[in-house]
């Protein structure tokens, strides 16, 4: 397969890409494509790749191959297989979701072979004669597999080139046999857990028969019991009629206790209102003598307050006329001058006017003593008609209650004469003068005492019942279990066959996995078909790589270890020690170029061999190659030494070699220079390019 042109719309960071921009198609052997990280270069591989076979070929779903400014995204491939020339079409949008359409060549227009994906997936194969899973290990080494294969443990390694060519055949084969040995297992537990021998089950028989004797036997004795107990439970009073005894006896004695406590409660009452008696019309003319009273006090204590106002006033205005004639006395002194008509005042004047205050302070002073006095008997006065007025409300209080009172004694007497006509209706119903003889007759202290008597003859009735239910079941059981021994004879006599069968087909399939194919696949796929095949395709590409230091490598298989399984080391042979290496021997230069000359030359036996008769009958039609940064642990002659022996290399119709560091004697071969300007990025193909 050589690819020969590539569109790309708005996938991942490419939004318009035409390689090449000319009308000439890509060219053969080595292009590299060059360019900063992060610019897009490996997205170019994924565009071919998702072209070919969708979104299981990236690793990525297609909703996020679609850039966020677009809506879509859209890759056209046109490639050449054995001489024809074919063309996909494939887009998506989330929806019309996937559109896959593949065209071949014919007389310089395209003409339509496939147009749904499982069909275009299938025709693909036929065209390139390999699936999906080898033609990415044949056209593709991803970015970091270089060096995967460097530092993979040997279990690792075999891992590896058994997905890479596609032998895990025998490994499913192997996975097969353990599960039909499961399978087989399980039936054979199965059987085994139900099958019993013909002898034992004849044994089982007669020991069933000897049971059922002996449970017939334990039936009709609990039979004879049960009737005993019918019989003596039948002469004793009825449970119900007895808990009805116990709980009217109980609320009789509770309606009396009640009836006691509002008796008590109604006399608690009168002795509170000074009354003897709850005689209605008592209880209204105490009422009405007391409310009488309490008006006469509230009257009383009007007339004080009016009183107490008056001395106030009287006493008010005492006062004033003391002050008065003490500020005119005062005003005399100090002036001498008559304070209502300002003349001046002689001695004598002087004198007759001062004393004249004086009379009137001395007679006023005499007055607010007495009305002070009067005012001062007062509040005892107005306490005294107060208690007796709240003395007055809490026997009005206690008078009111006492026919509340009486309403409750005589409706607990009412209930108390109900229950007791209650009992005695049941009394008369069993046919009882008294309860103390009847609790007599039948040993009992009380009601209940009696009735848990009969309670527990019950219980046990029942139990007996129960017991005498569950040996019948029991016998039933038993005769059944023996009508079944008796028919399983012929059966267990077929299953005991079987089971010999499966045993015999159990040890041989664990014969064929264990000898046969395990051996197989570790002696004769790798150790003669593979390694061979391998080490003659990858020497040429590790002593050009490493400037003939290393000239041979040698794959050896080892047994597997503990939960490993088996695998293969990887030894090469150095030149110039002249002595046999492992890898970690080898410094990380040395070790990553016998890698990569390992994974080209996987690549290139590819297209030739067969490992097994189950692989594809026809040559796969891969012959390109794309390299996903593989010279990143090279130093500078090293990557020299790849891209001179990679521009020479005949084994590949195109080498596709993605780099971003710089090379030396790459003069003249094509490039793919990749370039990003904010989100989206370009590529240009240059046919030449100068060092």
């Amino acid at each position: 397969m050589r690819l020969l042109r590539i569109e790309v719309k708005s996938f991942k960071p490419f939004r318009d890409l035409v390689l090449p921009s000319d009308d000439e198609d890509l060219p053969d052997g080595l292009i590299l494509i060059r360019g900063l990280n992060s610019t897009g270069k490996s997205s170019l591989f994924e565009a071919i790749l998702w072209a070919l076979w969708g979104a299981r070929a990236v690793g990525l779903t297609n909703d996020e191959l679609i850039p966020f400014s677009s809506s879509f995204c859209k890759v056209v491939l046109e490639f050449e297989v054995a001489g024809t020339r074919y063309k996909l079409d494939r887009s998506y949008d989330p929806a019309n979701k996937m559109q896959v359409l593949l065209y071949f060549e014919k007389e310089h227009s395209w003409k339509r072979m496939a147009d749904k994906s499982m069909t275009v997936e299938r025709t693909l194969e036929g065209i390139l004669n390999l699936e999906l899973d080898q033609a990415l290990n044949t056209l593709l080494v991803r970015q970091g597999e270089v060096a995967r294969i460097a530092y993979a443990s040997p279990s690792d390694l075999r891992k590896q080139l058994v997905a890479i060519y596609n032998v895990d055949l025998l490994d499913k084969m192997t996975n097969h046999l353990q599960n039909l040995e499961s399978n087989i297992s399980a039936r054979l537990a199965a059987r085994e857990s139900v099958f019993i021998r013909p002898e034992v089950l004849q044994e089982m028989v007669e020991e069933g028969k000897e049971r059922v004797t002996r449970l017939g036997d334990e039936v009709g004795e609990k039979n004879i019991e049960v009737e005993k107990a019918d019989e003596l439970l039948g002469s004793l009073p009825n449970p119900d009629d007895l808990k009805a005894i116990h709980d009217l006896r109980q609320e009789i004695k509770t309606k009396e206790d009640e009836h006691d406590r509002s008796v008590k409660a109604r006399d608690k009452e009168l002795k509170s209102a000074g009354l003897v008696d709850s005689d209605p019309r008592i209880v209204k003319a105490k009422l009405k003598s007391l409310e009488k009273e309490d008006l006469r006090l509230e009257e009383e204590r009007e007339e004080l307050r009016v009183k107490k106002s008056d001395i106030d006033s009287s006493i008010g205005r005492v006062t004033l006329q003391i002050n008065e004639a003490k500020a005119n006395a005062e005003s005399v002194q100090k002036d001498k001058t008559c304070p209502i008509c300002f003349r001046i005042l002689d001695e004598e004047e002087m004198t007759k006017l001062l004393e004249e205050y004086q009379q009137i302070m001395d007679e006023n002073s005499k007055k607010l003593s007495r009305l002070e006095k009067e005012k001062a008997v007062i509040p005892a006065e107005m306490k005294r008609l107060e208690t007796r007025q709240r003395t007055i409300s809490t026997t009005m209080g206690a008078v009111e209650r006492i026919t509340e009172h009486q309403k409750e004694v005589d409706a607990a007497q009412k209930r108390a004469e109900k229950a007791a006509s209650k009992l005695a209706a049941v009394l008369e119903k069993m046919d009882v003068d008294d309860i103390e003889l009847l609790l007599k007759k039948h040993d009992s202290k009380s009601v209940l005492d009696l009735q848990l008597k009969i309670n527990k003859f019950q219980s046990d009735l029942d139990s007996l019942k129960r017991e005498c239910q569950r040996l019948k079941r029991m016998l039933d059981d038993e005769k059944a279990k023996i009508k079944e021994y008796e028919g399983k004879e012929a059966s267990m006599k077929e299953m005991e066959a079987e089971i010999a069968s499966l045993k015999s087909m159990d040890e041989h399939t664990k014969y064929v996995r264990r000898k046969l194919v395990s051996g197989f696949i570790a002696d004769y796929v790798f150790q003669k078909r593979l390694i061979g095949i391998i080490r003659s395709a990858t020497n040429q590409y590790v002593s050009s790589f490493t400037s003939n230091q290393y000239t041979a490598i040698d794959l050896e298989p080892t047994p597997a270890k503990g939960k490993a399984g088996p695998g293969l080391v990887l030894r090469i042979w150095d030149d110039r020690d002249k002595a046999n290496k492992k890898t970690s021997q080898l410094s990380y230069g040395d070790r990553t170029a016998i890698s990569l000359g390992l994974r080209l030359g996987i690549s290139r036996t590819m297209s030739s061999i067969r490992p097994l008769k189950d692989s594809p009958a026809t040559s796969p039609r891969v012959r390109s190659v794309l390299l996903d940064e593989p010279l990143g642990g090279l130093d500078r002659n090293r990557r020299m030494a790849v891209v001179q022996n990679l521009i020479g290399d005949e084994s590949f119709e195109q080498i596709f070699l993605i780099t971003h560091t710089d090379i030396q004697g790459w003069e003249g071969v094509p490039v793919i220079e990749v370039k990003k300007s904010g989100s989206v990025s370009t590529a240009i193909l240059s046919r030449s390019s100068d060092a």
